[in-house]
């Protein structure tokens, strides 16, 4: 782990030579956690969780503390390429440790427990509504098979009871997620961001508000783009949908 150095003032050399010691440590930290997450996303057991969130969290913490070290270097002048990495470094993470290794382990393995209750997770259609355990001529879909059904179907009742009972599984996870969240912010507060949505919205080479003002300006001016467009448009969509509808019964 590289820390920051007490005494003279931090140069341009030194912040080169950070930078490119934690590219090499994030590399290799990231191919094992990447590894051990495809294991645990393709072995779903209580042991690969436990791997993959040992892994993530070794990576997590690194990032995190290599952030927080480099924030000597927050008023060196340094090159435009090399200024933009050290505010990559601090965006990398899209839900930053605390500093405090108890929570960290905590958020870790709460990302971990959730994405295998995702991977695990299956809507069983009883005779009534709602899920439970499989019983004799019960269908039982996971979320390939769900999304298969998104993508394909053109029923309406079957699209909406798959996409309700796939938030049926994903309804117990409630309190995990609102945990995840609280550490998630609390990390992002740590190294200088309001809240981890701020954070994910200065991944744009913009402030985070000014990005929030884009968004909403796209979003208006498309508006008055569609609202423009749909008495002319209109008319066309009208026959080209009668012309595919009379393509598929015909």
């Amino acid at each position: 782990m590289l820390h920051a150095q007490q005494g003279a003032a931090p140069t341009a050399t030194q912040a080169r030579a950070f930078m490119e010691q934690a590219e090499k440590q994030l590399a290799e930290l990231g191919i094992k956690a990447n590894q051990a997450s495809w294991v645990a996303a393709n072995f779903i057991t209580e042991d690969t969780e436990a791997l993959s969130a040992e892994a993530q969290k070794n990576f997590s913490v690194a990032v995190q503390q290599l952030a927080t070290d480099a924030k000597r270097f927050d008023r060196v002048q340094l090159p435009a390429e090399l200024r933009r990495k050290f505010n990559l470094l601090k965006l990398s993470l899209s839900a930053p440790p605390p500093g405090n290794p108890g929570e960290a382990t905590e958020l870790s393995r709460l990302a971990a427990g959730m994405e295998a209750a995702y991977g695990r997770g299956k809507y069983c259609k009883p005779p009534r509504t709602g899920a439970g355990e499989q019983r004799p001529g019960e269908t039982c879909l996971d979320i390939g098979g769900l999304s298969r059904i998104m993508a394909t179907s053109r029923k309406p009742e079957e699209l909406l009871d798959a996409w309700q009972g796939w938030h049926r599984v994903g309804a117990p996870m409630r309190t995990d997620y609102t945990r995840f969240v609280e550490l998630s912010n609390k990390g992002a507060r740590e190294l200088g961001f309001r809240d981890a949505g701020a954070m994910w919205r200065s991944g744009y080479d913009m402030q985070p508000d000014e990005f929030a003002r884009e968004v909403d300006g796209s979003g208006s001016r498309c508006g008055r783009f569609i609202s423009r467009c749909t008495p002319t448009c209109a008319p066309a969509w009208a026959r080209a949908t009668a012309h595919s509808s009379s393509r598929r019964t015909g």
